[in-house]
């Protein structure tokens, strides 16, 4: 698994999708290497490597709420978007995924 500077995917997440008050936004630090990229509910075909970011747009209510999905170039050029009702993983996120963006201080799904 390759990881990306913190620095690095917080930056692309924010260059693409910014900060949004009232809602949380992750990146996974994990690259995603072309091919199957499974965005909530949908797959999608990459070429290249990417990165994956999620915007929890009613963080600390249960699931299942609106949330969105980007798939990210990992020079932080956003590829497509996807709207859902899940987050990549019920509970903690899996410690490669950092939040990007917490304007009201509201993350609940990775260490802070």
């Amino acid at each position: 698994m390759t990881l990306v500077d913190r620095d690095v995917a917080v930056q692309a997440a924010v260059r693409a999708l910014g900060a949004t008050e009232g809602t949380v936004l992750y990146v996974d630090r994990s690259v995603r290497e072309p091919g199957t990229v499974t965005l909530g509910p949908e797959s999608h075909q990459v070429d290249r490597p990417s990165l994956v970011a999620f915007r929890d747009a009613m963080p600390g209510t249960n699931w299942m709420h609106a949330c969105t999905y980007a798939l990210l170039g990992v020079d932080g050029e956003l590829l497509l978007t996807v709207d859902s009702d899940r987050p990549p993983a019920f509970g903690r996120l899996p410690d490669t995924w950092v939040v990007a963006a917490d304007p009201d201080g509201l993350a609940d799904l990775t260490p802070h």
